[in-house]
């Protein structure tokens, strides 16, 4: 393979269409598409697990922020990056398809006593004439797209210096012991190597860093586990389900009364300076 991505022939040069590759993965994948209805119904849960989380500390520590004083944080759920990055710049751009996640945002902003994050109701496939350009673009575990390429050539055009973007490194949202618990067999999601080799097909040579957490969300009741899960993969049979209660009562309880369940989770940072389209 050479450098463009291409497989050399003796007497062909074959190119390799990553965007195609990667929408047939994703179509595939035991992962369902998610409405922004279905992330309005997360955000409660999604905001107290992002207060203070490891993953977003480890994100924040990784951006380099010579010469920024404005961001754009794309698919901002809650705020657990837009907040700390507004606490640090002139002003940060949130944008975000959810309704309910920006209420959120909107609340722990105030709780925060920040005022310089603008927020943005946008879906990936909506034009963004609105949207400021900004030194740093953040697109943090929110690239699940049909059109891989086109979502990270928008990112590239709205940073003036550099981006960073966070996709899952394995393709599974599912802890190993709870794939193991299920009747069927679970195709991953495409994972971060499709990003990789799509930008640098656009030109963009990405770096790429590694975030390990150990994840977790508590859970009040053995419904509202299965339920979890089933927001992943969709519908269970009888028999997944009395599995996953039976698993669900072993899990330790949280100071609370919650049960909590945790499996490692990695992600893959890319990040890269901006580029001219």
């Amino acid at each position: 393979m050479d450098y463009n991505g291409s497989m050399l022939g003796k007497d062909r040069i074959l190119k390799i269409d990553f965007n195609a590759l990667y929408r047939a993965q994703r179509r595939a994948s035991s992962f369902g598409e998610r409405t922004s209805a279905d992330w309005d119904r997360r955000a409660a849960g999604r905001s107290r697990a992002e207060a203070d989380d490891d993953y977003s500390r480890a994100f924040l520590k990784r951006i380099d922020f010579t010469d920024v004083k404005t961001a754009l944080d794309v698919g901002c759920g809650t705020g657990n990056l837009a907040i700390p990055l507004a606490r640090r710049l002139r002003r940060v751009d949130a944008l975000d398809f959810s309704p309910g996640m920006l209420r959120h945002l909107e609340a722990n902003r105030k709780r925060a006593g920040v005022d310089n994050v603008v927020v943005h109701r946008l879906a990936w496939t909506d034009p963004w004439p609105g949207v400021p350009m900004a030194d740093v673009v953040v697109c943090s575990r929110a690239l699940g797209v049909d059109d891989l390429r086109g979502a990270l050539a928008k990112l590239n055009r709205k940073a003036r210096r550099r981006c960073y973007a966070t996709l899952h490194a394995g393709g599974s949202f599912l802890g190993d012991d709870v794939a193991a618990l299920l009747e069927r067999e679970i195709v991953p999601r495409p994972d971060y190597v499709y990003a990789v080799n799509v930008l640098h097909q656009m030109g963009i040579r990405a770096r790429v860093d590694f975030i390990r957490t150990a994840g977790g969300l508590g859970y009040a009741t053995a419904a509202a586990f299965v339920a979890s899960i089933r927001w992943r993969i969709g519908r269970l049979s009888a028999e997944e389900t009395r599995r996953l209660r039976e698993f669900f009562r072993a899990l330790p309880r949280d100071a609370d009364g919650a049960r909590r369940y945790r499996h490692p989770f990695v992600w893959a940072l890319l990040s890269w300076e901006k580029t001219s389209p």
